[in-house]
């Protein structure tokens, strides 16, 4: 193989790691507001220099020329997006879920301050995004999702990528399954509220006289969290599941690329 010049050994050097820049900014984990920009920096950097020595595919140098190098950090950047938001979409289902029981709870019109996104969230939103992130830890999910990204240089060589819009149909197509993940990870708490709710028509038909928006409130918080409680064991190996199928997703996305 030609040994390529420092100029241009830097030159592929800032492309990885403008792959791998992005991904960091969109990934989970990695993407939290409260993590200090430096710590993101320096750690893409590390990742980065760990890469590159692997990183083997030949370039010619007029391939890094000018604006053809400027599309190529785009094109780079692009890609990391891409991989990073496929693998937060994990955590989608799991806040999406919680952002369900939260409305059918009545805890929506109760948000708190999330610190970590900067934004208000829902108490159920925040609890279930919490737990998405101590489950993927848990499981190695942050090892598989940095797996992902180095073997990305391998199925996406530097430079290689093909960016076209049946990537962002595949994308849309992830979010739209991760939502439906998300409906179907609240439907027994949600069923159960139902439940709940025409009971209390019922009462309120039968006994006039009970005031049953009052009764409504502890009884729907109660029930709630007696099933959210029964759902907790199940939800881990939910989020098991999910992050075989991130897994798959992010190497059908990459082999889309090519």
């Amino acid at each position: 193989m030609r040994v390529l010049p420092d100029i241009e050994q830097l030159a592929l050097f800032f492309l990885a790691l403008a792959r791998i820049t992005a991904f960091f900014i969109a990934g989970p984990f990695f993407s939290l507001r409260n993590i200090p920009a430096t710590v993101k920096v320096g750690l893409s950097l590390m990742v980065a220099l760990t890469v590159f020595p692997l990183i083997g595919p030949e370039y010619e140098a007029a391939s890094l020329d000018g604006w053809a190098y400027i599309f190529a950090l785009v094109r780079e950047t692009l890609v990391g997006l891409a991989i990073g938001y496929t693998a937060s979409l994990l955590l989608v289902a799991v806040v999406y879920a919680g952002s369900l029981m939260d409305i059918h709870i009545g805890f929506f019109m109760s948000q708190i301050f999330d610190p970590l996104s900067g934004s208000m969230a829902g108490i159920l939103s925040r609890f279930m995004y919490l737990l998405g992130m101590a489950a993927l830890l848990a499981f190695n999910g942050h090892h598989l999702i940095i797996a992902a990204l180095v073997n990305s240089f391998q199925l996406v060589p530097l430079n290689t990528a093909q960016v076209t819009g049946a990537s962002a149909l595949f994308l849309i197509k992830i979010f739209a399954q991760m939502l439906t993940i998300g409906v179907q990870i609240a439907a027994p708490l949600v069923a159960v509220m139902l439940i709940i709710d025409v009971t209390m028509g019922l009462i309120a038909r039968t006994a006039p006289q009970i005031n049953v928006f009052m009764l409504g409130f502890p009884v729907k918080i109660t029930a709630g969290l007696i099933t959210l409680s029964v759902m907790v064991p199940v939800l881990a190996r939910i989020i098991y599941s999910l992050c075989d199928i991130i897994e798959k997703d992010i190497t059908i996305l990459l082999k889309g690329l090519t």
